[in-house]
């Protein structure tokens, strides 16, 4: 009889949940007859629910490629509500953080740096809310900075974890797939989401600045630091470094060359000596050689041809913008570096008007200005500036500061004495990140915030990480696959 019971109350409930099956099949046909927004949040709901049962830490590949890749206009999934946007990488992301909580288990004190600084944009987000700036610069700004330490959360959580293969295929599969966007966004041939800037270079070459340029300055900051540290598999210049480089190349960034020598000199320091000093000298000479070679080869095998005036346009307006930019002469002149210099005489009189609690998010440090009512610069670019540490001061005054700065250096100072090579290189991607948002505020925007937010997770995480009884030198250890088993309980 008992036996007869259970069988019959299993039949029971299979039966209830495949009543339950059809009637939410039922509903998603009839959402996505009437809105079509409705069945799109089905199939993501459905599709959420398939990654949890199958492979959970799936949700945050599919985060951090909806999050960095450069998409098409239009593709950008999201849904506005009230002064909030909302978009599909924010709940992949958040869903991937839920997901793997209860995997890898960290503890408590594992989210108090974190949560400090949530308290602390919390607070100035209710301060702009009270003193009446506009909602949506308010959310907006308050948006980016969660999205930072979103991405130190996720950092901790798969580094812990040891997620780390599975992310970087995913990076890689990002960077590749952004590549190929940015080449054919540098042909006209796809409007991709971001900015797209003329270059006087007297040809008609275009810089393509979309969501994966801070995510590969990044891996090539990360590349330079790992091969001053110790070796690095050729395979991982050719995987990761080569679509990064394209991306980078195209974007016509000065910002690469800022943060890759900043990392650079760190890690120099942190593993002074000869062997480092080898390394330095044999990358660098290894890879003039290799632009010696590559270059001029792909200007003959292209001559006469509509592939070979393009890169040589583009190789032509990188040499003007950036190799020659750098110079006093050409910063004089050049039209960002003095649209930089006048939000900085606006951002420094308004910090001296409230220098210990700031203005609150969301403040308008500066008037109006453009032809276009519609444009950027008459609507949230009178809160937005170049220069993050600036704007984070007018913005939450020497309070906010100092809790960044304990938000940030804390993960440096931690990873630097920790003194593994993973480590290092996690502290050194980091400062240059961070020395990197004097002229890109990476804050302020995404995924630049998740970005920055990663580097400094991944360098708490390493430098939490439980000291083996042995641990092999700097270049065995790039050299291999980290395995961080997880957090020292």
């Amino acid at each position: 009889m008992i036996l007869y019971l259970r069988s019959r109350q299993r039949l029971a409930m299979n039966a209830a949940l495949l009543g339950l099956f059809l009637f939410g099949c039922f509903l998603f046909g009839v959402f996505s007859v009437r809105t079509t927004v409705y069945g799109l949040m089905l199939v993501g709901a459905m599709f959420c629910l398939v990654v949890y049962w199958s492979r959970p830490e799936a949700m945050m590949w599919v985060g951090l490629f909806l999050a960095m890749a450069s998409l098409p206009q239009g593709l950008h999934v999201g849904k506005v509500v009230g002064p909030a946007s909302i978009y599909a990488y924010h709940l992949a992301l958040l869903l991937g953080i839920c997901y793997l909580i209860p995997f890898v288990r960290p503890r408590f004190t594992d989210f108090l740096l974190p949560a400090m600084f949530v308290v602390i944009v919390l607070y100035f987000t209710a301060v702009g809310f009270e003193t009446g700036h506009a909602p949506v610069a308010v959310v907006r700004e308050a948006t980016f900075l969660l999205e930072m330490v979103a991405g130190f959360v996720l950092a901790l959580l798969v580094v812990a974890g040891d997620y780390i293969r599975g992310v970087m295929g995913a990076i890689a599969v990002m960077l590749w797939f952004s590549a190929g966007m940015a080449v054919m966004g540098s042909l006209h041939g796809v409007a991709l989401v971001g900015r797209e800037v003329g270059v006087e270079t007297g040809e008609s070459v275009t810089r393509v600045i979309t969501t994966a340029l801070t995510p590969a300055v990044a891996v090539l900051t990360a590349l330079v630091a790992a091969t001053i540290v110790g070796r690095v598999q050729p395979a991982t210049y050719l995987v990761l470094g080569t679509p990064a480089l394209v991306i980078a190349l195209l974007a016509f960034s000065r910002n690469t060359l800022i943060s890759a020598t900043v990392a650079a000199v760190v890690v120099f320091l942190a593993n002074l000596g000869w062997s480092a000093l080898r390394r330095t000298f044999g990358f660098l000479a290894v890879g003039a050689a290799i632009l010696a070679v590559t270059l001029p080869g792909a200007l003959f095998l292209l001559q006469h041809s509509a592939a070979g005036t393009w890169l040589g346009d583009q190789l032509t307006a990188y040499s003007h913008r950036v190799l020659g930019g750098v110079s006093a002469s050409a910063l004089a002149v050049d039209q960002s570096t003095l649209d930089r210099l006048a939000e900085n005489d606006h951002l420094i009189p308004a910090i001296a008007k409230a220098p210990v609690f700031g203005h609150g998010l969301g403040y308008a440090y500066q008037l109006p200005f453009g032809n276009d009512p519609n444009g950027f610069t008459e609507t949230l670019g009178t809160t937005y500036a170049h220069n993050f540490y600036l704007w984070w001061l007018v913005k939450a005054g020497a309070v906010g500061m100092a809790a960044f700065v304990v938000f940030a250096s804390v993960p440096i100072i931690r990873a630097l004495r920790r003194g593994s090579a993973p480590a290092k290189i996690s502290a050194a991607v980091s400062i240059g990140l961070l020395v990197m948002c004097n002229v890109d505020p990476l804050p302020e925007e995404s995924p630049n915030g998740l970005t920055l937010g990663l580097a400094l997770g991944a360098a708490m995480a390493y430098a939490s990480l439980r000291r083996p009884a042995q641990e092999p030198d700097a270049a065995e250890a790039v050299d291999a696959e980290p395995v961080p088993a997880e957090m020292s309980r």
